[in-house]
């Protein structure tokens, strides 16, 4: 990961995870999250009709596993954090904590879905999109790709891109 996300409201930037915290974490994804992280935005139902937009579907599905299991680690370690010391206390104490078996969970279940990620990703085509859908799933993988934090300019214009394809089809 290029950019840590923070915990809530504590300035303390979350480590780099690995990718084994990441794929740890499928095993914890069954739990109830708040909509507001709920993932990718809504398409066409069309979209998902399109099998040349299969794969870009498949890599939005793997981010927004990642992207929901990113959130329970930051809140799960941002809650040890003010109410066990997390950070105060020696691997084996930390290890010693019930919910630290939830984070190598995240940890393990991260790693798995930061590598089929990648492996969608290097299989994505970058050109020869003919539908209208593929070249809005296209933009959407780029969208998520692209921090707006980090180049909010680049992040707009794709955003906005996406938004106007999206209109487009919803006229036709």
């Amino acid at each position: 990961m290029a950019s840590r996300r923070q915990t809530d409201g504590e300035g303390v930037r979350l480590p780099e995870l690995s990718r084994r915290a990441v794929l740890g974490g499928t095993s914890a994804s069954v739990l109830a999250l708040p909509a507001a992280s709920a993932g990718p935005t809504p398409v066409p139902p069309s979209l998902a009709e399109s099998n040349a937009a299969a794969p870009f579907k498949r890599w939005l599905y793997l981010n927004a596993k990642i992207e929901r299991l990113q959130t329970r680690w930051a809140q799960l370690e941002s809650w040890l954090a003010r109410e066990h010391s997390w950070f105060q206390l020696s691997p084996a104490e930390q290890q010693a904590l019930p919910w630290a078996q939830e984070l190598r969970d995240i940890d393990g279940c991260l790693d798995l879905l930061f590598e089929k990620r990648d492996e969608v990703l290097e299989a994505l085509p970058t050109h020869g999109s003919a539908a209208l859908e593929v070249i809005a799933a296209k933009l959407e993988v780029a969208e998520r790709l692209i921090w707006a934090a980090d180049h909010p300019e680049a992040h707009a214009l794709i955003s906005g891109s996406r938004h106007d394809i999206l209109t487009l089809i919803e006229a036709v």
